[in-house]
């Protein structure tokens, strides 16, 4: 038979797990918040419209199509940590994981290489497949004390390196997981840690990306990418 104070723990401690899972809830949705807050500011310069999906608490989906923009398709999602459960959040932190937004976009000029930009300390490194002999080390200057720069060729990618992207990726870094080119869907991949204030430079790596995969694929309408009003913040 449990006795009153079996019974007082067990009460307590209901209510105390129903109280977190509560609070972290709450957190989360004010996350989500201000991250929609900070990108839908960003997104009006592509688009009127987007499609948006809730995944409750967890997160959220944009996307949407541009006729302006160097990109055919983006997708954006958000990916929170589950707030809701201490014990799994604790054990996040510790294996160095955070929110992340993941930006996913197909271009026109589909890319004929494949290239692979990674943080050294990113738990996405050992999700990278990498076979031997297939991707080449690519040398990115300063870029490189921060990343692995991986490539199946080494000298389209420096190409396209040189034509503003390397300073997009430079102003992403602290930040930045992964940035990848692909010849398959989606053709430009970027997951970064969440932060509000990188928005805007996020979607200005995208945005100078096309420009310059466009310019390397020789396709109407390329021209070189600038460093527009974004690049003088």
């Amino acid at each position: 038979m449990v006795s009153t104070w079996e019974m007082a723990v067990i009460t307590g401690l209901t209510v105390l797990f129903i109280a977190l899972y509560a609070l972290g809830s709450v957190w989360n949705k004010r996350i989500q918040r201000s991250f929609w807050k900070a990108l839908s500011k960003e997104l009006k310069r592509y688009s009127r419209r987007v499609s948006y999906k809730s995944f409750g608490s967890s997160g959220f989906k944009v996307a949407f199509r541009s006729s302006s923009a160097p990109f055919s398709k983006v997708e954006i999602d958000l990916v929170l940590l589950a707030r809701e459960m201490p014990l799994y959040l604790l054990a996040a932190y510790a294996a160095g994981r955070r929110d992340r937004v993941i930006v996913k976009a197909n271009v026109p000029a589909r890319p004929d290489f494949h290239l692979e930009v990674f943080g050294k300390g990113s738990s996405l490194r050992r999700e990278v497949e990498l076979k031997a002999g297939k991707f080449k080390h690519v040398e990115a200057g300063g870029l490189s004390k921060f990343m692995e720069v991986r490539s199946t060729s080494p000298r389209k990618a420096a190409n396209l390196l040189s034509k503003g992207v390397f300073e997009r990726l430079m102003a992403v870094r602290q930040c930045l997981e992964r940035f990848s080119i692909s010849r398959r869907e989606p053709h430009v991949l970027i997951v970064c840690r969440r932060d509000e204030a990188m928005v805007g430079p996020v979607l200005d790596l995208l945005e100078t990306t096309a420009k310059a995969l466009r310019e390397l694929s020789g396709a109407p309408g390329a021209e070189a990418p600038t460093r527009g009003r974004r690049g003088r913040r």
